[in-house]
């Protein structure tokens, strides 16, 4: 809160000092619709179309190497192991399986996955190609479409993604720094001979590489993911030694016209808090905000389908200090902490976007300011669903 402002104390209900506006109607959107989201401690290696554990049955002592522990998914790869094709070795799974079948990522569509992944030092790159996840067309014998890969460039360990076919670099960094630590992938890619991908890596909340290039990414019938380990026997620089991959936290979004509503923060329940519309650039007939205090909120009612759903809350902070919130749906924190970062001006808005799921009906979502500066000013709540 602006130190300026006249100080009105707790107000639950400042809405009504607002003139009344009903929530924007809904619109049509772009939006990531979550289609899968497998727990390895519950759905196994079913969450996977096809699992490819030592299928020359190179190494039986070694099996499963590939299998859920805790809830993560762990591929472990052998220096005795081989594929059929025996100057390389392979251990991957392909594919989303949800309860209704398998996900089909299809020509003109876009898809984002998201997944954390842990790299051991043993995990090293190499002179040839190791690859830990691909985007491929299902069949034998074809060639990848996009890979992510550990290689050596000039002696020193990378982790970097490619266009595979036309050997388009869309993003690259050193691997040593990454390894023995979760570390978080985004990828997306739209699906088309003229498509494009985006690769993002993140280190303990740092952005490492966030690159976006044009290529083409289909080949025929659909595109398929695949994560593990394969890598050539062709190494050159006795990187090649007993390993193994972790993965966990896999989500997989398709792109689609979805709906979206705006609320008001000015027409939500307030609490120690009040309506201005003093700085410009807002929606509707002001903002909310709140008093300098731990625990002051703004609670919006928010119609929904049952499912997962984007919400976008728009706001400002003239502050140089983040101002974080809890978010929560119907009672639950879904978004603890989150940062609401300076914005440089009271005039100036961002947004700020997370992923949750509703009931259908009437969803209640608070968002709650978690330190003593209170919340940022905000503007309004967006769903898309």
């Amino acid at each position: 809160m602006e130190l300026s402002r006249r100080q009105l104390g707790t107000l639950v209900g400042a809405a009504l000092l607002a003139p009344y506006l009903p929530a924007r109607p809904a619109a049509a959107a772009t939006a990531w619709k979550l289609m899968w989201a497998p727990e390895a401690s519950v759905d196994g290696l079913n969450a996977f179309e096809t699992v490819e554990d030592d299928r020359a049955n190179s190494h039986p002592a070694g099996q499963p190497h590939i299998f859920p522990e805790g809830n993560n998914f762990r591929f472990n790869m052998h220096t005795v192991d081989r594929d059929t094709m025996t100057d390389r070795q392979r251990q991957e799974v392909t594919g989303n399986r949800t309860p209704s079948g398998y996900l089909q990522w299809l020509n003109g569509e876009t898809w984002r996955v998201t997944y954390s992944m842990y790299i051991p030092s043993t995990l090293k790159a190499t002179t040839t190609f190791t690859h830990i996840s691909q985007t491929k067309m299902p069949g034998t014998g074809t060639l990848p479409i996009t890979v992510t890969s550990l290689r050596r460039v000039n002696g020193v360990q990378t982790i970097e993604h490619k266009i595979f076919q036309q050997d388009i670099l869309v993003g690259s960094t050193p691997l040593e720094p990454l390894q023995n630590k979760w570390i978080d992938a985004e990828y997306q890619i739209k699906i088309g001979d003229s498509g494009s991908v985006r690769w993002i890596l993140r280190s303990g909340g740092t952005t490492l590489v966030d690159g976006t290039k044009s290529g083409d990414t289909f080949i025929d019938d659909r595109v398929r993911p695949k994560w593990g380990i394969y890598r050539s026997l062709g190494d050159t620089s006795g990187s090649l030694q007993d390993c193994y991959l972790l993965l966990t936290n896999m989500r997989a979004y398709k792109q689609v016209q979805a709906t979206a509503t705006r609320y008001e923060a000015e027409q939500a329940t307030i609490s120690k808090g009040v309506f201005e519309n003093t700085h410009p650039g807002f929606s509707g007939s002001g903002y909310v905000n709140t008093d300098n205090v731990a625990g002051c909120y703004v609670q919006f009612a928010a119609s929904g389908a049952a499912g997962p759903a984007t919400l976008t809350i728009r706001y400002a902070n003239g502050t140089t200090a983040s101002r974080p919130m809890d978010v929560s749906v119907n009672g639950t924190v879904v978004a603890s902490g989150l940062s609401f970062p300076s914005t440089g001006t009271w005039d100036t808005w961002a947004s700020k976007s997370i992923t949750a799921n509703l009931v259908a009906g009437t969803n209640t979502i608070r968002v709650t300011g978690t330190t003593s500066n209170g919340c940022p000013n905000l503007d309004y709540m967006e769903v898309v669903q």
